[in-house]
């Protein structure tokens, strides 16, 4: 489902007005704005790191997002999704993202898929992603999202927020290290914020630092978090990135090929 435009009768915003400050960046030049028109960027999950990092993709430039979530807006929800506001109580999250986003940008192409991605519906639904954006709590969601990355399927911006503390990564297409080799299978291994609590603020950033990944791959300037993890800890404000090697024996990644 697409087509989503924002009210015709807001005032017109050329987008290179939209994005002089990204243009004054000294590695970015205007033809780079072709790159993001034509650009597509899925969105797995619109929980609080999909609204983190959307507003932003959209307001960059980037031509289409394709929103991939079967939720609905819960009232747990909206202490840290910001794209969420009470009278969207009951919504499904792809259709109140999308109208917030068409205002927000009227000119961006969205595509709404309000369903969970699975192993069996993952290339159909990533079809034609230049990046993919992970903003899952469900470990078995992101092994399909890791072994669909390393099949060469496109880039995937892997991100996590528990507690005080988040996580940013990008595993390339065909690309080792790969998330199985940081964390083994994450199926089992994802705690849920519901259980665990999580700040608000911190989902804004570790969804911002995605979007942030997102646009740099799309644009190639930049140092691209691959192989490399950002560690970030709001209790005590420390941040830091450490290297991921390439395990021995992955069996997604098949790393101990390369070693």
């Amino acid at each position: 489902m697409k087509g989503v435009g924002g009210d015709p009768g807001f005032p017109v915003v050329r987008d290179v007005d939209r994005v002089r400050r990204l243009l004054a960046l000294p590695d970015v030049r205007p033809a780079m704005l072709d790159k993001l028109a034509g650009a597509t960027v899925a969105m797995v999950g619109m929980g609080g790191l999909g609204c983190g990092s959307a507003p932003y993709l959209a307001a960059a430039g980037v031509g289409r997002l394709v929103l991939i979530d079967p939720g609905r807006v819960a009232a747990t929800d909206l202490g840290r999704q910001i794209l969420y506001g009470a009278a969207d109580l009951g919504g499904l999250k792809v259709d109140v993202a999308a109208g917030r986003l068409a205002q927000q940008r009227p000119t961006l192409s969205i595509v709404r898929h309000p369903v969970a991605l699975t192993a069996d519906n993952a290339a159909a639904l990533l079809q034609g992603a230049d990046v993919v954006v992970d903003g899952l709590d469900d470990g078995s969601t992101r092994d399909v999202l890791n072994a669909w990355a390393v099949g060469g399927g496109a880039p995937v911006v892997f991100g996590g927020a528990l507690g005080y503390e988040g996580q940013v990564t990008v595993v390339p297409p065909g690309g080792r290290p790969c998330l199985a080799c940081l964390f083994g299978s994450v199926a089992d291994a994802s705690a849920e914020c519901s259980v665990e609590g999580v700040l608000g603020p911190l989902v804004g950033v570790v969804g911002s630092l995605q979007a942030g990944e997102a646009l740099k791959w799309i644009l190639g300037v930049g140092h691209a978090l691959m192989g490399r993890l950002w560690l970030v800890d709001l209790f005590t404000g420390a941040m830091r990135v450490v290297a991921i090697p390439a395990r021995r024996g992955c069996p997604v990644c098949g790393a101990a090929e390369a070693l």
